[in-house]
This record gives C-alpha cells, structure tokens and sequence, in this order.
C-alpha cells in the first residue's frame, strides 16, 4: 500500500493510517490534527461531568497520552529540558522516561502486565520495540522492514504493520512507503503478515482484544475496515459508508468495534460496528465536519474526537465521549477553548489523551468522569 495511492483514495493526510502517525508524533508547536475533514443529524452535546488533570512532563513543555492500562498506568511522549521528546510511562501520576535504546520515540500500547510497545529511531533507522520491567526487546522485522506496533493485549500479542525501512531516505517516511498489516506472537517472535482482503494488496492493524480478534484496515483500491479472526485468521469486511475509506480503531472484549469512516459526502464520520458487524453511525456535535472513534471503555462508552467550529471561522479538535449513538457529550480542557483529543481508555470511567494550547503544543492529560 503505497501512501501516494492511500492519500488519492482518502482524501485527507496520510497521518489517517500509516506510519507518520505512529512513529512521528509531534508534540511540540507543530502538533498536526489527526483528521482534516457531518453525520446523521448534528447533535447538540453538553458537557462531560468529567474532571480533567494534567500530567507532568520530562520537564519539558510538551507530551501526549496515548494508552493506559487498568492498574492506572499511561504511557505516551513527553519533552525533556532540553525539549528532546522521549517515551513515557506515567505511574500513580509520575513520569518514568522509558529507556530504549533509540534517539526518541513514542509509547503507543501498555497491557495489564505493564508491557509497553512503542516506536523510536536509531540516528535514521526506525525501530519498533517492546519494553517489559525495565527491559526493551527491539520487534523483528523482514528485512527492508521497520516493525512499527499499535497495540498489544493482555498475553502479550502485539499489532502493527510492517513499512518500508525509509532510513536510507534520511526520513522515518517517504511516498514510496509500502504497509503489511501484520502480528507478533510475543516480543521476541518473528512477525506474521496478515491476510489483506481477496484483490487487496496492504493493510494496517490498530487494535486487539484480549480474545486475540484484531482490527484494522485492508488496502487496495480502496480502505476497507477489517476484522482478523482470532491470533490472524482470515479476514472480515466490515461495511463502509460508500466514501472508499474507513478503519477499525478500537476493538472491545464483548465484541464492539470503532473507528471512522469515510461517508458519500467525503467526510469523516465515527462510527461503531455492533457484535453483528452492523455500521452505525455515532453522531457529531452541532458544527462539526468531521470525527473519528478512538477507544472504547468497559461498559461501552466510546470516546474520540471530532473537528468542531469554532467562534470567528475555522475549526478544532475537541475531546468527545458517544454514551450512545447520537448521545454525546463534549469532554472538558484544561484550558478553556483549546483543542482536545481522546487516545485511550483506562478502566470505564477514566481515560487519557491531550490538550493542545493555541500555539499547537500538546499537553497530556487524563480524564476522570462520574459513572
């Protein structure tokens, strides 16, 4: 799956799928939106009766939350004094840099044993690795490869993709990248390319669920959302809303799925896909242009983010939670009237992401809301 062609066929940034936005995340004055680009009809959305509280950095000023586990833990970037980003982990409140080994990086899955995966690089080389009680395991890759890991679950089978090693580009990504979704059994095993969908020729997994089901998309012609059957089965289609792109992002041990899709209209829609494999289509806040479903809490809350108006012209990326479909409510900043995002769910109740101030910068925080 080559970005060029991916771009083409969605429309929008290739930070929507591929490899810039998991190994490149910026978290200093040029964060980038997640989405560029409502829904049924626009819903009117209060507020969460959330409490939002930031984390501390490396003692830098910037970071971003990315995942957390049940115990507690988040683990993402945050800057240093210096302003260098490193890999986090965040316990009862306090920042651990997580050593790997590399230049800087990101931490993207944490487990409930607290195993993190994450990506980093090495002077031009991009590395995927797994860090498990001090100890970083750099993930196996074909060669030419660069393993770059989404998400691992609870017995430690870790998803991703395989991309194009662009290290003798000098850039972590370039537009001849190519994408295989792909599996790790372990932190030490080799990786297992899965299945695109029949006349697909690419893919990327996001999500899996501790029954080992793994989500994501199929890439060809178009971006099909897709389901793995258990520990990289064969594939599931998953129906689409007729725009040639949508993804699954999140995947719940009773069998939900989220994540966005691509409408007739060329927008950006979150969406849902019941135990059935049913789409439905969660909803946006009155003025919004778009959205994408992240995560999915016990219980299943959704959270995400949709791109809202705001006062003067232009648009913004506020923090959202789907109690259900077309029930929404919009999660509180810690600076009132900046940009928010939600990343990943802690227990079901309690979640992380950022805020970003009017200059860009992303500041992490986590939210915790009344049951």
């Amino acid at each position: 799956m080559s970005a060029g062609s991916r771009d083409r066929a969605s429309g929008t940034s290739a930070a929507r799928v591929g490899i810039a936005a998991v190994l490149v995340l910026p978290v200093g004055l040029t964060a980038a939106a997640f989405f560029r680009d409502a829904a049924p009809e626009p819903v009117s959305a209060p507020a969460a009766t959330c409490a939002v509280e930031s984390l501390p950095t490396l003692g830098g000023l910037f970071g971003s939350a990315l995942a957390a586990n049940q115990q507690g833990s988040v683990v993402g970037a945050a800057t240093d004094a210096a302003g260098v980003s490193h890999p986090v982990l965040w316990r009862s409140g306090k920042p651990e840099r997580i050593t790997t080994g590399t230049d800087s990086g990101v931490a993207v899955g944490i487990n409930v044993r607290g195993d993190v995966v994450g990506t980093g690089r090495s002077e031009t080389a991009a590395v995927g690795w797994v860090w498990s009680r001090g100890v970083t395991i750099r993930l196996k890759a074909e060669h030419g490869k660069v393993a770059v890991p989404s998400a691992i679950n609870d017995r430690g089978l870790i998803v991703g993709a395989l991309a194009e090693d662009a290290g003798a580009h000098g850039t972590v990504r370039n537009d001849d990248e190519n994408e295989q979704a792909a599996l790790w059994d372990s932190a030490m095993a080799a990786p297992v390319e899965l299945s695109p969908l029949p006349g697909d020729d690419g893919g990327y997994a996001f999500a899996v669920d501790n029954q080992g089901r793994i989500g994501g998309m199929s890439a060809g012609s178009r971006f099909r959302p897709v389901v793995w059957a258990a520990h990289g089965g064969d594939p599931r289609a998953l129906p689409d809303l007729g725009g040639g792109y949508a993804a699954v992002r999140a995947l719940s041990d009773s069998g939900i799925a989220a994540g966005d899709a691509v409408g007739a209209d060329g927008k950006d829609h979150p969406v849902m896909w019941d135990r059935a494999g049913r789409i439905i289509d969660l909803g946006l806040p009155a003025g919004a242009r778009s959205g994408q479903a992240q995560a999915i809490l016990r219980g299943g809350v959704i959270l995400g983010t949709a791109e809202v108006s705001v006062p003067g012209g232009g648009f913004r990326s506020q923090a959202v939670q789907w109690l259900t479909p077309g029930t929404l409510a919009l999660l509180p900043s810690a600076r009132d009237g900046t940009a928010s995002s939600t990343s990943g769910a802690m227990d079901a109740t309690s979640f992380v992401g950022y805020v970003m101030d009017t200059d860009g910068g992303r500041h992490p925080v986590r939210w915790r809301c009344g049951k």
